[in-house]
């Protein structure tokens, strides 16, 4: 009798705190979620459209939008520092998704610096590795379907840890775009076609999960 007691106060712990990570969740985590969903989608569909504008042999300076993603940085840390200023406990589900995240931001961070160094060491060293060339070297074709995935990964568990469907969703279209950027690598017209597909993948993945936190946010909690 008493082991079975403890196996429902267990299961009543567990339950209250998914019940209480899922409240958190909605605290402030939809205006971030917005951040990085409409900076990426933003970005990506300007990407297409200023590299078709721009003369052939200087369209790849259409990737230099990338770097304003630095912007949403010091708007990220403050939307999260009220967050957890707002936030009177944090479970354990809650805490174990922070190095999820985190996992996931070191993980395209190493992707990204090490293309990047790649490039600047391509650029000075191989003569016609530069204008045109760049948008065809190999790696920079990997480098969508990369990030892809992991945000796919990132909030698959996400969704499944919270309970949030949306976020699975989101988690399930990042998967496929992978995929279809995988499969589709060495198509003509792959660059613009990847673009479009990480914008939408970042709809689905951030934009519309972060929406619906904000509307439950104002009527549940």
């Amino acid at each position: 009798m008493e082991n079975l007691l403890n196996e429902k106060e267990s299961l009543e712990l567990i339950g209250q705190m998914i019940s209480t990570a899922k409240n958190n969740l909605q605290k402030g985590t939809g205006k971030i979620f917005l951040l990085w969903g409409y900076l990426v989608a933003g970005i990506s569909f300007g990407t297409v459209v200023l590299s078709m504008i721009l003369p052939k042999e200087t369209a790849y300076h259409a990737y230099l939008l990338w770097f304003l993603m630095f912007l949403g940085m010091p708007v990220h840390f403050w939307l999260l520092k009220k967050r957890e200023h707002e936030r009177l406990v944090m479970t354990y589900i809650e805490k174990l998704m922070r190095w999820v995240w985190i996992g996931f931001t070191i993980s395209i961070l190493v992707v990204v610096v090490g293309m990047l160094l790649d490039t600047v060491i391509l650029s000075y060293f191989v003569s016609d590795a530069k204008g045109d060339n760049f948008v065809y070297w190999f790696q920079w074709l990997l480098l969508t379907p990369i990030m892809l995935c992991l945000y796919g990964f990132a909030l698959f568990v996400s969704g499944k840890a919270y309970g949030f469907k949306p976020l699975v969703i989101g988690g399930i279209v990042c998967f496929i775009g992978s995929f279809l950027l995988l499969f589709s690598i060495h198509k003509t017209g792959v660059v613009y076609f990847q673009q479009l597909v990480l914008c939408v993948s970042a709809v689905a993945g951030f934009v519309i999960p972060g929406h619906m936190l904000n509307r439950k946010e104002r009527k549940d909690v």
